[in-house]
């Protein structure tokens, strides 16, 4: 398992802890920055708002890397970790930002 990988599903179990135990939402801020990211790149792309769905395309972005990560059985995902994973997970994004800016 990667770094990365490891990361993320350790933050996906904090988020889930920190519905039952508020006092752990804290350490989960640096979300912040990524959805100021998405807003910006949303914004130089022409999106119609910007700050709604640059939120939108982060959580979007979020469900896809879950549903990837944890092998949430997609009916259509390649095996998670592949290149071909993240080859889909790249196409599944691109298709995103094209319906957020009618690209």
């Amino acid at each position: 398992m990667s770094t990365g990988r490891s990361r993320t599903l350790a933050r996906y179990a904090c988020l889930l802890e920190a519905v039952h135990r508020p006092e752990l939402r804290g350490i989960l801020q640096h979300g912040t920055g990524l959805r100021v990211q998405a807003r910006d790149l949303l914004t130089r792309a022409g999106a119609a708002d910007p700050d709604r769905q640059g939120d939108q395309f982060v959580a979007f972005v979020d469900g896809l890397l879950f549903d990837r990560l944890v092998g949430a059985c997609a009916l259509s995902a390649p095996q998670p970790a592949t290149a071909a994973s993240r080859a889909d997970l790249g196409a599944a994004v691109r298709t995103l930002l094209r319906a957020l800016t009618g690209r």
